[in-house]
């Protein structure tokens, strides 16, 4: 049974993720309701890996009320599971007794879109997190909320944070995680250009992505920058590629690497130094697009168009990572026009496996269907698409 899954991140105050809202294709009741035999449902965590879906970080899930008074989090290790109450829930003494359960066992509770009128709700004694919708409620409501929920013990979550300035201002009123676009959207201001030492790691993207290789050239734009040749020295050496001997020399890393993983070296490279004090989970999500969108290319018969797809995910984020409006950011980089106008939203093929992408990510499953279907893709192959690019993206992580 596959597992359609969009993941939102929800970061601490140092813009580190600390778990994934996690939300289901249909509904994670539906989803649970659709096991029918009592073997599947005892067995149901192997087909819900939570710990799996959120690396080292909490799910959060809501959890209506069937399933909690069907005790249906017990299944999971309470240390990867936040266990979202609806703020309307009905507090009976079954709904409390499951609660106050699962309290004891270990698992974090978090009541979700609280507002002022919710202050006395019983429930609300037992949560450790209370999830605020901050583009819903008044900044005065907010206010008494914080006043109120602090000195409880109750962390608050800042839900809406869509700008780089709102985060800003959500730490300053008091709230402890933040949920939201803001670490996606670049910081613009008038006159905003690359550093000298970025520009010559796009001299090295012309070079990589060029027809035929020149490892002259190459390994002469390497050895110019010594941050660079460390780098590549340690990535090659490292237990990504398990190799018996030491490599000592760019020109011995590049042959052993070959044109296609020194364009992903590069690539990879090239993003992490640009968008260095940008919070991981950024870079981490170009990873995962660029090889999705590769895979997805397989599917579908753009075999051939793999690599351009592969630099189309990576570079998806290039205006948050360089802070510059997509156009500008990309009129820099020596990439081909099919993969400037996917990421400009002006169509092709490419674009749509690149909207493809992007729908399964944010969990538009009408717009995936639609995707799939211009594709002549089967949708049901997508979140194991995305499950091996994740894996992938968390061992390049580690590698460099």
């Amino acid at each position: 049974m596959e597992v359609f899954v969009a993941k939102h991140p929800i970061f601490d105050r140092q813009r580190a993720v600390r778990g994934y809202d996690v939300q289901f294709r249909e509904g994670f009741e539906t989803f649970y309701d659709s096991i029918v035999s009592d073997k599947a449902k005892i067995d149901f965590r192997m087909a819900v890996d939570f710990q799996e879906i959120a690396g080292h970080g909490r799910a959060h899930v809501l959890f209506p009320r069937e399933l909690l008074l069907k005790n249906v989090p017990s299944l999971f290790p309470a240390d990867g599971l936040t266990v979202g109450l609806p703020a309307d829930l009905e507090a009976d003494e079954a709904v409390r007794g499951v609660c106050a359960d699962l309290r004891k066992a270990g698992f974090e509770l978090a009541m979700e879109d609280v507002r002022a009128k919710h202050l006395s709700a019983p429930l609300l004694e037992l949560v450790d997190i209370a999830r605020v919708d901050t583009a819903e409620v008044p900044a005065a409501e907010q206010e008494a909320l914080r006043a109120e929920l602090v000195p409880r013990g109750v962390c608050l979550l800042a839900k809406h944070v869509d700008a780089p300035a709102a985060f800003d201002r959500a730490v300053e009123a008091g709230y402890w995680y933040f949920q939201g676009d803001f670490f996606r959207k670049p910081i613009l201001g008038p006159g905003r250009e690359l550093p000298t030492d970025q520009v010559n790691y796009l001299r090295v993207l012309e070079q990589v992505n060029r027809a035929e290789l020149a490892y002259d050239d190459l390994e002469a734009l390497i050895q110019r920058d010594v941050a660079m040749t460390y780098r590549l020295l340690r990535f090659i050496n490292s237990a990504w590629y398990g190799l018996k001997h030491e490599v000592k020399s760019v020109r011995h890393a590049l042959v052993l690497l070959g044109p296609t993983e020194v364009r992903v070296w590069a690539s990879l490279l090239v993003l992490r130094d640009i968008g260095q004090d940008k919070p991981k989970e950024l870079f981490r999500r170009c990873l995962v697009r660029a090889k999705a969108a590769e895979q997805v290319a397989g599917e579908v018969g753009l075999a051939n168009q793999a690599p351009e797809c592969f630099l189309m995910g990576m570079f998806s984020f290039l205006d948050a990572l360089t802070d510059m409006p997509m156009e500008k950011a990309l009129a820099s980089l020596p990439v081909s026009e099919n993969i400037k106008s996917a990421l400009l939203g002006k169509g092709g093929r490419l674009g749509i496996v690149f909207d493809t992408v992007v729908s399964y990510e944010s969990g538009r499953w009408e717009e995936l269907t639609n995707c799939a279907a211009a594709l002549e893709l089967d949708e049901e192959k997508v979140p194991a698409v995305f499950r091996s690019a994740e894996k992938w993206a968390d061992a390049a992580l580690a590698a460099i």
